[in-house]
């Protein structure tokens, strides 16, 4: 016997030992998306962000992490632009070692 489920099987948000608990169609939508633009991000910047976090918020995407220039932090954005709808919010810390 099935039934209809109003939530996207496919994507599950797992919290350690607790059990998988299905997303809304449009949260799944989003991590699918915050998915692909990590993979983009990763691939135009070798990897060189560290920390590296996607977020969607409505329309807008939000970036974070840590890298150490501002030629990588600006190849993160460009990377991301065609994925982005609305708005892109680029908050990567350019951080320098000595």
């Amino acid at each position: 016997m099935s039934f209809y489920s109003p939530f996207d099987e496919d994507v599950v948000v797992r919290e350690g030992h607790l059990e998988d608990y299905p997303l809304s169609p449009a949260m799944a939508e989003a991590e699918r998306l915050a998915a692909q633009i990590l993979r983009a991000v990763e691939a135009a910047t070798a990897g060189a962000v560290a920390d590296l976090r996607v977020t969607i918020e409505g329309d807008c995407v939000i970036l974070s992490g840590r890298c150490p220039s501002y030629h990588i932090k600006q190849k993160a954005q460009h990377a991301a632009m065609p994925f982005a709808s609305g708005s892109l919010q680029n908050d990567i810390q350019v951080t320098w070692r000595r």
